[in-house]
């Protein structure tokens, strides 16, 4: 019986078919040639945290024996950063896919077909949503709702904040007391473009 590693090993050897060559496929990981080199010659067998970063960018998903991978809603991750204090990367690129079981996201009310991950830059949001965290954004939700943290445009910046309704439009709330709220009321207002609403971050520690 194959181990993971040598699992794994197929996949990278076969995605350096796919791409065409072994330099292709570490340009579109991130991984070092050599280190690419290195692993599919066997001088050295890849770290588990170095085959998920690898595995991420190809999106590839390793099911558990015996468990109907259609029992699973696999959601986009794109280049995109959310920035919890202020972002301009909004590249919708299609990094790999998450998986969910559809019984959670219905549990829960998540829409599987019109939902997204992606990274978290900056610290407004913190401790709550940490810089480096991974949130789902649920893109069927674009009704503002008070108390709600939504993904939101607010002039040429993408924003993850807390929404607060006033009497004149919104607050856009840090959970980090450091950072003033941002005011989205009058004719300012014209400018909020609600993207989706938060429902699920993650984090590796």
């Amino acid at each position: 019986m194959k181990t993971f590693i040598q699992s794994a090993l197929d996949i990278l050897e076969k995605a350096v078919k796919n791409v065409g060559n072994q330099n292709k496929l570490a340009e579109r990981t991130g991984v070092n040639p050599v280190t690419l080199n290195r692993w599919l010659s066997g001088a050295r067998s890849p770290k588990l945290a170095e085959i998920g970063k690898i595995f991420d960018a190809l999106g590839v998903t390793l099911a558990e024996p015996g468990i109907d991978s259609a029992e699973y809603a696999m959601i986009p991750k794109v280049e995109a950063k959310a920035g919890a204090g202020s972002s301009l990367v909004t590249d919708g690129s299609v990094q790999g896919y998450y998986a969910f079981r559809h019984p959670f996201l219905h549990r829960v009310g998540i829409s599987s077909s019109k939902s997204v991950m992606m990274d978290v830059i900056g610290e407004s949001m913190q401790p709550l949503i940490m810089p480096g965290d991974t949130i789902l954004v649920d893109c069927s939700q674009i009704e503002p709702k008070d108390g709600g943290i939504f993904l939101v445009g607010f002039g040429e910046e993408l924003l993850v904040k807390r929404m607060q309704r006033t009497p004149r439009g919104w607050l856009l709330i840090s959970q980090n007391p450091d950072y003033e709220p941002i005011h989205a009321e009058g004719a300012d207002v014209d400018g909020l473009r609600i993207y989706g609403r938060v429902r699920w971050f993650g984090r590796v520690v």
